[in-house]
């Protein structure tokens, strides 16, 4: 009986293990095609219903090609030369992963009406993203620091 306890016991915690490991991979090969910035490849991680909150703009959007193309132009579109990268705590729940990251660049473009040229920013953020059992992102919530980050561009004094 306490060898059956033990096997049951060893093959659920490397089940989880592997659960684990496969959330991660999923998340470190999204992230580097962001580090590519392969919009083609990042789209290749979303499931077809797919959704995205954005605490910063306090927006949700719903499919893959909604979701795709807010995602990139809101953290590519004005910064070519744009990073995001894990660089703290990681927490892996089933088959959800929370981690720390910093996301910046040189922003240039419009931001409401205020034209801003050549401002680099780095800003720290937590997300929330869970992966389906196809390996597939199914929900992404992002929540980073919308003040340190306009305050960097010079909207706030």
């Amino acid at each position: 009986m306490k060898k059956k306890i033990i096997t049951l016991t060893l093959f659920t915690a490397m089940t989880l293990l592997q659960a684990q490991s496969k959330v991660e991979s999923v998340l470190d090969a999204y992230m580097q095609a962001w580090a590519e910035h392969n919009i083609s490849k990042i789209d290749s991680f979303y499931a077809d219903d797919v959704a995205w909150y954005d605490l910063g703009s306090d927006t949700m959007v719903k499919g893959k090609v909604k979701m795709s193309k807010a995602i990139t132009d809101a953290f590519m579109g004005y910064v070519p030369d744009m990073y995001w990268a894990k660089n703290g705590d990681v927490f892996v729940s089933g088959n959800t992963i929370i981690y720390e990251w910093v996301y910046g660049g040189t922003f240039n473009g419009k931001w409401g009406e205020v034209e801003i040229k050549d401002k680099k920013f780095s800003i720290k953020g937590i997300s929330t993203t869970t992966i389906n059992n196809s390996g597939k992102i199914i929900f992404q919530k992002d929540y980073y620091d919308m003040y340190g980050f306009q305050k960097q561009l010079g909207l706030i004094k």
